[in-house]
């Protein structure tokens, strides 16, 4: 079972998420992606250099000095130098898709995944297919939250081929912590983009979930600077030979959100030292070979 999680949340913290459920999500969130794409120096140089003072970002890591991003979206969507994240030799070791705060992770027990005291979301609600769904009964699942100072890719937790990718319209809420304890079934109801993938291991999901003032979803195999879901959900069966190596780089956020990562039941559960709450860092083990 995942691991304790905080009290429910009080009456005062509930006030303070509602808001959310009358906020226009999707225009605030179309600002964003303008005001991040500009390229007008006088907007987007005091927006990358305030947002370095205001949070932790490590411009060490950064394989561009601050100074050479032509917008705010360059810089958040920022690559890393090369030797900056250490992997496995083992190459049956599934590793973090990405920096973060993990959230949650534990069995995904009669199809039902944990999300905070007393909220939790089926798999097939989250994929949008409950046939797909199946494939991930008796399987795991890891929650990882990406704050705003955060490396925002996402990579391969492990090996595979690419077998279906699935866009998933829907609502823009936070998924902070507080808003994930108040929100029932916060990350079955946001935008996302679930990409499906056969491996040597079985299968393995790895759902990238929009928020608020998230701009897009970027793939590796369909580059795009703002694709966004259509107003009806699309399932991709991709008939091709997109295989990607454990590392390679999956996607991106253009600003940021949560990375849910799902496996079949032919991969070994999580390292017990994983702990809801703690940091991980691309590249961190998650299971044993």
């Amino acid at each position: 079972m995942p691991a304790s999680s905080p009290e429910s949340p009080g009456w005062l913290t509930r006030i303070k998420v509602w808001p959310q459920y009358i906020l226009p999500q999707h225009g605030l969130t179309a600002l964003a992606q303008r005001i991040s794409q500009s390229r007008k120096p006088w907007l987007y140089k005091p927006l990358i250099r305030g947002f370095s003072r205001a949070f932790p970002v490590n411009l060490e890591e950064s394989e561009r000095g601050i100074d050479q991003f032509e917008c705010f979206n360059q810089f958040f969507t920022r690559g890393l130098k090369a030797g900056c994240r250490e992997f496995p030799s083992d190459p049956n070791i599934l590793i973090s898709p990405s920096d973060g705060r993990l959230s949650q992770l534990g069995p995904i027990e009669q199809g039902r995944i944990f999300q905070a005291k007393g909220h939790d979301f089926t798999a097939a609600e989250l994929i949008g297919d409950a046939a797909l769904a199946k494939h991930f009964d008796g399987g795991h699942f890891a929650t990882i939250y990406l704050a705003p100072h955060d490396y925002h890719r996402v990579h391969m937790p492990f090996s595979g081929r690419l077998t279906h990718e699935i866009r998933i319209p829907g609502r823009l809420f936070s998924v902070s912590d507080t808003t994930s304890r108040v929100i029932p079934r916060l990350y079955a109801r946001n935008e996302r983009m679930v990409a499906l993938f056969d491996t040597a291991s079985g299968p393995m999901a790895v759902v990238m979930v929009a928020a608020m003032l998230v701009a897009g979803i970027e793939t590796a195999w369909a580059p795009d600077d703002s694709p966004r879901p259509g107003p009806a959900m699309e399932i991709q069966s991709v008939e091709s030979t997109i295989e990607l190596a454990r590392g390679d780089e999956l996607g991106r956020f253009h600003w940021g959100s949560t990375v849910v990562l799902l496996t079949g039941h032919g991969f070994s559960g999580w390292l017990p030292e994983l702990q809801p709450g703690q940091l991980m860092r691309l590249g961190q083990a998650m299971t044993r070979a």
